[in-house]
């Protein structure tokens, strides 16, 4: 009996004795065989031979052509495929390259192709662009516990349309460095997934796109139970090129759902987005049955905290239903402890939302605080679409710091204040905010609190943090300081930093 084997049939013994005596805690699966792929070598028919539990290692420098196929494998422990260099336990940046094999597919299809399968590991891969950045690099479809680990993925001259397509369940994206991802005239993205249940975790990446840099929905589910669900977004640093202004690549936003379920998105920095493809919102809550074939489509149970937007056009975007297809509605969203910063508003609702909350934000705002409006929905299950009856059914802002402007709360066609508050939701609860500035004639409901913008920019530190006499401390319905609470002292920090997405942690 060879080694190999011998093995395999004394680890599946082990299996079989100790199954008898009840559960056991996790064990780590025996590793079988480690198959190494030096430059030159058939790197396709080393995956197939792969069994469960193996190492495919790939020769480091070395440069592999062609569209690769992960294939399905009886069920097992995970196969593993890496580099023959030891990395770095972070995620990584360019320098690490020589770290690394290549591989690109040569044409327009995908370098890699993982369908239909299930428990791959890709650790420590360089991919190329493909042919002219046509279509995608990485294309997951009906597979499962699939985990991509530091990934080098930098486009070309000719841009990228997609780098990785996560269409299964238990998918994995992190410590990977994402870059330079466009295609002219057409969206593009750093990772983007429309037909796979999730759960979906997206951890610790530099991820660098022009339209949407992350995406759920953008397409159609095939079913109800195939809405992207369960999804961690974590420690990200979310960016755009500053070059791409006045170019042709379509920007659009930073982040956006447009069908998806469960999802917690935190401690990540997001920052520049500008009108082009769109109007420079940072970040999107909408739903869209995409292609009008799937009317389960729904955005629901949203958690974004503790994250930082910044240099962007305008702030958050939600969008309650579609108006162009039927649809589900989006509900359940919480926004809290962030620091906003942008140029333009800092929030736009409408068409039916259900239930926002708004809750201890920092916001630098140099346009509206909110601006709602009701627009056209198409409800699921109605023949056609109407006017929407309200922009927000419940709305609650509380202890929130921001500037008013010229028009603070502005409901479209209904007024300001207290009457686009009235008017534009069927129920809202609204305290312990202040609103900077702006023509005192306005009526908020109490408590606002309404500062003079000289009063107010000496209550904060150059961190956005309060200062320790500000009345703001120890102001809010549960006695902790209005705002996030966060000292930012590197929030002007432009580069990604090698390890970690934030410098400072939010408390």
């Amino acid at each position: 009996m060879s080694p190999v084997l011998s093995r395999r049939v004394s680890a599946c013994a082990a299996v079989y004795v100790l199954a008898s005596f009840g559960p056991l805690p996790f064990v780590e699966p025996v590793h079988a065989d480690t198959r190494v792929v030096n430059a030159g070598g058939n790197l396709q028919a080393t995956l197939d031979a792969a069994l469960p539990g193996d190492h495919v290692v790939l020769a480091a420098g070395a440069r592999f052509t062609g569209s690769f196929r992960l294939p399905a494998k009886p069920f097992g422990s995970v196969i593993t495929v890496r580099s023959s260099q030891t990395l770095p336990a972070r995620r990584l940046v360019e320098a690490d390259a020589p770290l690394l094999p290549t591989l690109a597919s040569g044409s327009t299809s995908p370098a890699l192709m993982i369908v239909g399968t299930a428990n791959w590991r890709i650790d420590g891969l360089r991919f190329e662009s493909n042919t002219d950045g046509a279509g995608t690099i990485i294309q997951v479809l009906d597979s499962s516990s699939i985990v991509f680990d530091r990934l080098l993925i930098v486009a070309g001259s000719s841009g990228q349309k997609r780098a990785v397509q996560g269409n299964g369940r238990h998918i994995t994206l992190m410590r990977s460095h994402i870059a330079n991802i466009w295609k002219s005239g057409q969206d593009s993205q750093a990772f983007c997934a429309w037909d796979g249940a999730g759960p979906y975790t997206i951890v610790d990446n530099y991820l660098e796109a022009a339209s949407e840099n992350v995406m759920f929905g953008g397409a159609d589910s095939t079913a109800p139970d195939r809405v992207p669900a369960d999804i961690l977004v974590e420690r990200n640093f979310v960016s755009k090129r500053l070059e791409w202004k006045g170019q042709p690549r379509v920007v659009k936003n930073l982040f956006e759902l447009k069908a998806a379920r469960r999802v917690t998105v935190r401690h990540n920095v997001f920052e520049r987005s500008w009108t082009d493809g769109q109007t420079g919102f940072g970040i999107s809550f909408t739903v869209r049955n995409q292609d009008g074939r799937a009317p389960w489509s729904s955005t629901t149970d949203v958690l974004f905290e503790h994250n930082i937007v910044r240099d962007t056009e305008r702030g958050v975007s939600m969008l309650g239903r579609d108006g162009t297809y039927p649809s589900e509605q989006t509900t359940r969203l919480t926004i809290r402890k962030n620091l906003i910063i942008t140029a333009g508003q800092a929030f736009q609702a409408g068409s039916e939302i259900g239930v926002v909350t708004i809750d201890h934000n920092t916001v630098v705002n140099g346009g509206h605080f909110l601006l709602m409006y009701t627009g056209s929905v198409w409800v699921n299950g109605e023949p056609t679409p109407r006017n929407a009856a309200y922009a927000i059914q419940n709305l609650t802002v509380t202890n929130t710091l921001a500037r008013h402007n010229d028009y603070g709360v502005f409901g479209d066609s209904v007024g300001l204040g207290i009457k686009a508050l009235a008017g534009l939701t069927m129920q809202y609860t609204w305290t312990h905010n202040v609103l900077a500035g702006g023509p005192s004639s306005i009526t908020y409901p109490a408590i606002t609190w309404r500062p003079t913008m000289e009063e107010y920019l000496a209550q904060f530190n150059a961190d956005h943090s309060l200062v320790a006499s500000s009345p703001y401390r120890n102001a809010g319905t549960d006695g902790a300081d209005l705002g996030a609470p966060l000292p930012l002292s590197s929030a002007g920090t432009s580069a990604p930093p090698p390890v970690a997405p934030l410098n400072v942690r939010l408390r």
